[in-house]
């Protein structure tokens, strides 16, 4: 149980960092009209999906114990992880 709610924290962390993102990614295509911020905006949304996604796969509660099946919130929590990391590195190049 407690791999699911750090799964979920870890979403939220990531859903804000997109967001973050997205904002200047949003604000840089308005100034410039590029295509690769357009780029990045689209990757970002999808991103900003597939983390709702998650989110939604670990928030309902989980099924009847059967002996200890955390299968898929470990590996939703890894993955997860790994992306903080990326869109951490992602938010400090982007913010300068």
């Amino acid at each position: 149980m407690i791999l699911r709610y750090l799964g979920m924290a870890v979403a939220l962390a990531n859903i804000s960092i997109i967001i973050i993102l997205l904002s200047i990614y949003w604000k840089n295509y308005r100034k410039w009209k590029s295509e690769y911020t357009l780029g990045l905006l689209i990757f970002g949304t999808f991103l900003l999906i597939q983390n709702l996604l998650s989110m939604g796969f670990l928030a309902p509660p989980p099924p009847m114990p059967s002996g200890g099946e955390h299968g898929n919130e470990y590996s939703l929590l890894l993955i997860n992880i790994s992306q903080l990391v990326a869109l951490s590195a992602l938010l400090k190049i982007s913010w300068k």
